[in-house]
């Protein structure tokens, strides 16, 4: 069992193929409705980075990251805000060779840090999460909150 993971090509119509189709089905198991356009609207930013990962050549998850900067480092910071891994591909280790992945892109890119949020009940995400050295930046980071406002 073969598990690789690649930056989208956001060029291919066969990757843009396969990243709808997954992020369809993440979309399922969501309460929010899905915009149909989403996928094209993602394809649009420039800051947009897409991640598939495959066991075998098989499509067995994705992620949506985001570019941003660090103006105190002056580096590229890297936020995952989706991630998931199909179903039928659960516990064989894709998100661990996901995140795995994303890391080395970003390792080979020159970026800060990889930024990501997680639900308090995600026990399992956290677990992976906690498995690859990533922390709760509030622990690191004492006295500094992140705030934010809906404008819809």
């Amino acid at each position: 069992m073969k598990i690789t993971t690649r930056r989208i090509d956001t060029e291919s119509i066969e990757d843009k193929g396969i990243f709808e189709t997954l992020f369809r089905e993440y979309f399922s198991g969501l309460s929010v409705k899905r915009d149909p356009s989403v996928v094209v609207q993602l394809y649009a930013l420039p800051y947009f980075h897409g991640f598939i990962s495959f066991i075998d050549n098989k499509p067995a998850g994705c992620a949506v990251c985001y570019e941003s900067f660090s103006t105190y480092r002056a580096q590229k910071v890297m936020n995952i805000h989706d991630f998931m891994v199909s179903d039928s591909f659960r516990g064989k280790g894709v998100g661990k060779a996901q995140l795995n992945g994303i890391e080395q892109y970003c390792r080979d890119n020159d970026y800060l840090k990889i930024t990501l949020e997680v639900e308090d009940n995600n026990v399992a995400a956290k677990k992976l999460y906690s498995s690859l050295d990533y922390e709760d930046y509030r622990v690191v980071l004492k006295g500094q909150q992140h705030w934010q406002k809906y404008l819809n």
